[in-house]
């Protein structure tokens, strides 16, 4: 639960087993990837969507926020993580990442916008290799390990 100008918000994670789920997961990702940043839909969803796990953030059943994860050998990858611009700055992009690195556990990779290293920071990533563009996003490779390894 998180605090919010003297409110308590219920936030509620959950991984989109049904196909409701993952067109919330769709519809979150698409108003901030493809409205807000200008992301192209034929770049933001693509064949990895059909089999990687999606997990999805809601406050009052409402969905706010969203993240895929994809398993690799030996670690996941994390992407699309995203939260409505108005849910911003209240904790649900952490709660949201870490929760998914609780649940599943092990090494964690993830290609960060350069505007979100501090957020990934303190969430335990560090950054390797150098920055290289992304749908015209500057992003830098960063890892983290949540229990097993």
């Amino acid at each position: 639960m998180l605090i919010s100008n003297w409110r308590i918000l219920d936030i509620i994670i959950k991984q989109a087993l049904t196909q409701a789920d993952f067109f919330k997961c769709m519809m979150v990702r698409g108003r901030v990837f493809v409205d807000e940043q200008h992301i192209s839909s034929s770049i933001e969803i693509d064949e990895t969507d059909q089999t990687c796990l999606h997990f999805l953030a809601l406050i009052d059943e409402q969905p706010v926020g969203a993240l895929r994860a994809i398993p690799c050998d030996g670690y996941t990858k994390l992407g699309r993580i995203c939260v409505l611009q108005k849910y911003r700055h209240l904790g649900i992009g952490k709660a949201l990442v870490n929760a998914v690195m609780d649940k599943l556990q092990g090494e964690f990779h993830l290609d960060a916008q350069i505007s979100a290293i501090d957020f990934y920071t303190s969430l335990g990533f560090t950054a390797y290799g150098e920055p290289f563009m992304e749908a015209n996003i500057q992003h830098i490779a960063m890892k983290a390990t949540r229990g097993k390894s």
